[in-house]
């Protein structure tokens, strides 16, 4: 502590100066009128000179003292309210970023609500088996299993109606049958006349050939109408074989259209489908990935945020600091009452006890005169 020597004894100085040459005077000129005179002039003048600088003392020490009430009340009034303030901007700081950081927690809960429900739909269309991946699995399965049976009973159609194509043989042979019937029973027919003729030339001795070529020839007659009923029905049967071998190409031809168009509209549905499909996982699969980002995202915002807690750390310790202020200038005030000398403060004090409130490297560098690097780059960050 410095001290300035503003001490009582200097306002004798000027009184004992001129005694002093009062003194000197007298001892020198003797006690002449001249020394008689200029003694007591000297000493009034001492004196006068005495007064005067006592009221110069005390109007000093009167201003000093005023200027120490001055600082006194500016610390005690000027320094309250801007720590009142700093205060007030340091709670609105800490009550936003609070609620922010709230709402900041709620749509991290929802987007891991989201996340987990997005989970669970892709879950249940990548595995288990209801999952979509299955009954289109399933589903094609069974669409593939009816494609099957058309083909399946299209190839016994197919055969039917070869083996229905295989009976115009038979009908052939038939008719050629009942053409050797004809044939014979007109032969027959010929040759019972010629048995007759041959029996009238025997005369009498020829009757009873007469009578069998007679019944040879109504035998021969019949068997002719029954050739001739056998290809009548053999012609019905192949014309009625004809049409149908027609109707079921017709059936066949169309059910076999009707086979492709199915088939190829099947297999255009399991293709759309598994391309709905694809894209429904895909774009499951990309919501999950974007909730991951967005969530990592919110959850990196927050963990930033706490910088409010550090900044609130600091403003409380400047608060602290400037709130000694006041007390360091009232002690200057009842020094310079008490003993009546200005004793000046080394702010080093105030230094050395800010730097022990300090909790962060931050500070300390500060403090040094250094300059804070930031610690993370400053990125855009979109809400939606």
């Amino acid at each position: 502590m410095k001290l300035l020597n503003t001490g009582l004894p200097s306002r004798h100085y000027p009184a004992a100066l001129g005694l002093v040459s009062a003194l000197a005077v007298l001892a020198a000129g003797g006690l002449n009128a001249l020394a008689l005179v200029a003694a007591p002039l000297l000493l009034l003048a001492g004196v006068l000179l005495g007064r005067q600088l006592v009221k110069k003392e005390a109007a000093m020490q009167q201003a000093i003292a005023d200027f120490l009430a001055s600082q006194t009340s500016l610390g005690e009034q000027v320094v309250p309210v801007w720590c009142n303030h700093i205060e007030a901007s340091r709670s609105q700081m800490e009550q936003a970023v609070n609620a922010l950081s709230e709402r900041f927690g709620g749509i991290v809960d929802k987007l891991g609500e989201a996340l987990r429900t997005a989970s669970q739909e892709t879950d249940s269309i990548d595995s288990g088996d209801e999952g979509l991946v299955a009954v289109f699995a399933r589903s094609e399965q069974t669409l593939g299993a009816v494609v099957s049976a058309q083909q399946n009973a299209m190839s016994s159609m197919v055969n039917m109606l070869e083996r229905v194509r295989g009976l115009e043989s038979f009908i052939n042979e038939l008719e050629g049958m009942a053409f050797e019937v004809a044939k014979i029973a007109q032969q027959s027919t010929l040759l019972s006349l010629n048995a007759a003729i041959e029996a009238a030339r025997a005369g009498e001795q020829g009757r009873g050939f007469a009578v069998v070529a007679k019944e040879f020839r109504m035998l021969s007659t019949q068997s002719g109408k029954t050739g001739k009923s056998m290809a009548e029905k053999v012609r019905h049967i192949s014309e009625a074989i004809v049409q149908t071998c027609a109707v079921v190409q017709t059936a066949v031809e169309q059910r076999d259209k009707r086979a492709h168009t199915t088939e190829a509209s099947i297999k255009q549905v399991l293709t759309d489908f598994k391309g709905i499909t694809d894209k429904l996982q895909s774009a499951s699969g990309l919501l999950k990935e974007e909730s991951h980002g967005i969530q990592a995202e919110v959850n990196q915002a927050l963990v930033e945020m706490q910088f409010q807690d550090r900044v609130s750390q600091i403003l409380t310790q400047v608060i602290g600091n400037m709130g000694r202020l006041p007390e360091v200038l009232q002690a200057q005030q009842q020094a310079h009452a008490h003993s009546g000398q200005l004793q000046s403060h080394d702010p080093q004090d105030m230094l050395d006890e800010m730097k022990k409130s300090y909790v962060m490297a931050d500070q300390h560098v500060i403090h040094q005169g250094g300059q804070v690097q930031s610690s993370a780059a400053v990125t855009d960050i979109s809400f939606f």
